[in-house]
C-alpha cells in the first residue's frame, strides 16, 4: 500500500484527539445561546404574569370604586326622598295657606260690604 506510506498510527495517539477543529467554541456558542433563550422564556414568562395580574388588580379597583358609587348613590336617593317629601308638604301647607287666604278675603269682603251698609243706614 503505496497510499499509507510514511503514516504513523503513533501520531493518531499522541495528540489530542478532536472530531472537529473548534468544538469547544461550538459547545460554548451553544450553551450561550440556550442560555440566552431561558433568559428571554423567563422574561416573557414574568411579563405575562405581570400582565395578567394587572386586570385581576384593576378588576379589584373598579369593584371597590363601584361599591363607593353605589353607597354614594343610596345617599342621593335617600335625599331625594326626603326633597320629595319636603316638596309634598309644603305643596299641602301653600295650598292650606291659599285656602285660608281666600276664606279671609271672602269674610274680609263681607265684614266691609255689612260695615259699608251699616255706615249707610245711620
Amino acid at each position: 500500500m503505496a497510499f499509507f506510506n510514511g503514516f504513523s498510527t503513533r501520531r493518531l495517539t499522541a495528540t489530542a484527539f478532536e472530531l472537529a477543529p473548534g468544538q469547544r467554541l461550538r459547545k460554548l456558542a451553544l450553551l450561550g445561546l440556550v442560555f440566552a433563550v431561558v433568559v428571554a422564556l423567563a422574561g416573557l414568562a414574568l411579563r405575562y404574569v405581570v400582565d395578567s395580574a394587572a386586570p385581576a388588580a384593576r378588576l379589584a379597583e373598579l369593584e371597590h370604586d363601584n361599591g363607593q358609587l353605589r353607597i354614594e348613590l343610596d345617599q342621593y336617593r335617600v335625599q331625594l326622598e326626603m326633597e320629595r317629601a319636603t316638596r309634598g308638604e309644603l305643596e299641602r301647607q301653600v295650598g292650606e295657606l291659599n285656602e285660608q287666604v281666600s276664606r279671609l278675603n271672602h269674610e274680609l269682603g263681607f265684614y266691609t260690604s255689612h260695615s259699608d251698609g251699616a255706615r249707610r243706614a245711620r
